[in-house]
């Protein structure tokens, strides 16, 4: 299992128009990461990133200014982006990479003293 924490990595705005009034900053893109880290090795971790077009409509009734603006209404705004069944898929790929890189943990690279492979057939 794994527990998942978000970053904003980037907001991309612009000036809109909508309805005859112009709004300052909007929020038209977001750049994020949904970062999954394992419960049991917490070094172990794997992430899935998202580039969301963010949805003006409905801009009137809901406009936040860009100075007010924090991160936790960011990360709701994402999830709200992404599709439930999406989400959940890409949280199954998660797991299963931070389950693989958990088997592998502490495994050693067989390498010589120059850093290159070696096998024991060579």
């Amino acid at each position: 299992m794994a527990t998942y924490s978000w970053s904003i990595d980037k907001l991309h705005i612009k000036d809109v128009t909508a309805g005859g009034a112009t709004y300052s900053d909007v929020i038209l893109r977001v750049e994020a990461t949904l970062t999954g880290t394992s419960e049991t090795i917490n070094s172990v971790t794997s992430e899935a990133t998202f580039d969301l077009d963010m949805s003006v409509a409905g801009l009137a009734d809901s406009f936040t200014a860009y100075s007010s603006v924090s991160e936790a209404n960011t990360v709701s705004w994402v999830e709200g982006r992404v599709d439930s069944d999406i989400l959940t898929n890409i949280k199954a790929e998660i797991v299963s990479s931070i389950e693989f890189l958990e088997k592998v943990n502490g495994a050693a690279e067989q390498v010589d003293s120059d850093g290159a492979a070696t096998f024991p057939w060579s």
